[in-house]
């Protein structure tokens, strides 16, 4: 696999470094694995990953103007239109450093879709094929979603606590599809239930251009335009193909910083979906009540006080409690059990993972995935069955989003 010349990317054991353009790579269901198994050893040294999607437009329309509707209003015309829809395509760029240009790119086209029989939007498709999407050859070719969200759950680039930076575009429909596969149902029915899986899957660490440009004067329309206005131009491929897309938009973010925020921290404006914005951002509105376990990504601090435990991976500082917990990911407002042995983590509609906190020959605590007591795992349950990453929730003692300025 070939990466683009990166002075931070130079030695990571992927193989030779060429001087090329930023490579495009297609994903179908021949090539599925063999892709994953690049995109595993990315998500270590290459922890900055720009998303983008395609899907065949919008199909139910509110009834007010999309400008009076309120957050709740415009996630349940969100959730209408992608139960209702198929997922078309995704795009991942990589990226090794909050400076340097993506790396490597990846683009999965999925199979389910087939405009002969399926709902979509004429004009967006017609759109979408004439950049280039052939419809037919994803019928013929593509990834299966399921498939694909199974790679996805084991390639480090989900439930990995803030081990990764997500960049995206307007993208309260890109999370919308992918938490959808992810679950393998239909979204849930409140935002601030959507809200808790974003954060579940995809961490603390996401940011959504369009969000950025409520504070960058002057910036305005889609990522073609923000771009072009921001003097960036594209690596490769063409415009509404999610993998070059990806691309732009991470090359985007990153000119944003340089122009608007050159002494600044944008960290402030991570966790929050451009239109789906709450009172408080994906953190907060994910925060359990004080009779649940919390949940931290960092460093182990002092005991708290009891009724109040924080279980935290990355450094290890202190001892983590030794037991059996039960972390509750689902519906706000309800309380996590603990000190539960059985197998199931599915209770009451909520989603959950379970892990036994245990003292590791090597002197650190280690996370173990109760349900088959292999170590490591991040399980999230919905939909017919069990997602789990084999990746640590947090491998890395630094956050990566730290380094974003």
């Amino acid at each position: 696999m070939k990466v683009q010349t990166d002075p931070a990317g130079a030695a990571t054991g992927l193989g030779p470094v060429a001087k090329t353009k930023l490579e495009i790579r297609q994903v179908w269901a021949h090539n599925l694995a063999s892709a994953f198994a690049d995109i595993r050893l990315l998500a270590e040294k290459f922890p900055y990953v720009s998303m983008d999607t395609e899907f065949p437009g919008v199909i139910h329309h509110p009834s007010k103007h999309h400008a009076l509707l309120t957050p709740a209003e415009r996630y349940a015309a969100l959730k209408s239109n992608v139960d209702a829809l198929h997922l078309i395509q995704v795009g991942l760029s990589f990226a090794a450093t909050p400076d340097s240009p993506p790396s490597v790119a990846f683009e999965i086209n999925l199979q389910e879709f087939d405009p002969r029989a399926h709902r979509h939007a004429p004009e967006s498709v017609a759109l979408l094929a004439a950049h280039g999407l052939d419809f037919d050859a994803h019928r013929k070719h593509g990834v299966q979603a399921r498939d694909f969200a199974a790679f996805l759950m084991s390639s480090g680039l989900v439930c990995a606590g803030n081990a990764v930076t997500w960049v995206t575009f307007h993208s309260a429909y890109d999370f919308g599809y992918l938490v959808k596969l992810l679950i393998g149902r239909k979204l849930p029915r409140t935002l601030p239930e959507f809200l808790r899986l974003v954060r579940v899957f995809f961490g603390e660490g996401v940011y959504d251009i369009r969000h950025v440009m409520t504070r960058c004067g002057g910036l305005y329309g889609g990522l073609d335009r923000v771009a072009a206005s921001l003097g960036v131009e594209r690596a490769a491929g063409r415009s509404h193909q999610a993998g070059s897309d990806s691309a732009l938009t991470w090359d985007a973010f990153r000119r944003i910083r340089q122009v608007y925020f050159p002494n600044q921290s944008v960290r402030g404006f991570a966790g929050v979906l451009f239109g789906l914005e709450l009172e408080t951002d994906l953190a907060a509105a994910a925060a359990p009540r004080d009779t649940e376990k919390k949940i931290k990504f960092g460093n182990i601090s002092a005991a708290p006080p009891v009724g109040k435990e924080k279980i935290k991976f990355g450094t290890i500082g202190a001892a983590v409690p030794v037991g059996t917990e039960t972390i509750k990911f689902g519906t706000i407002g309800a309380a996590a059990a603990t000190g539960n042995n059985n197998n199931k983590n599915k209770l009451g509609g909520n989603y959950y993972a379970k892990f036994i906190v245990h003292n590791s020959s090597s002197g650190g605590n280690k996370a173990v995935n109760n349900n088959n007591n292999v170590r490591n795992r991040c399980a999230a349950v919905g939909g017919n069955g069990n997602h789990r990453n084999s990746r640590k929730v947090a491998p890395h003692p630094q956050v990566a989003v730290a380094a974003l300025r």
